[in-house]
């Protein structure tokens, strides 16, 4: 018989707390890219922009689609998908 774990779903006010780190994200990556000097420097933006990007990617995935209820492997699998997109991203932009 296999050990069953009983997880715990999280607050309302967790969920909360999420969505305001996701929102001030996002306002870091718009004050990025309303600033016309960093717009300008794209050795600088195009990574901050990324990395903000992955960030929220990896926080909706984890959270929010509730992968740390779920096996493992799964969460692996969403991890390394990123981290491959972001391999292929970084190659591409050093072949420009």
């Amino acid at each position: 018989m296999v050990k069953s774990e009983k997880s715990k779903h999280a607050t309302v006010k967790l969920y909360w707390i999420f969505a305001g780190i996701l929102c001030v994200i996002t306002l870091v990556e718009w004050l990025i890219f309303r600033n016309e000097e960093l717009r300008s420097n794209a050795t600088f933006m195009v990574p901050a922009l990324s990395i903000l990007s992955l960030m929220k990617f990896s926080m909706v995935c984890g959270w929010y689609m509730h992968l740390r209820y779920d096996n493992k492997i799964l969460m692996k699998v969403f991890g390394f998908s990123a981290f491959m997109a972001a391999v292929t991203f970084g190659i591409l932009l050093l072949a420009i």
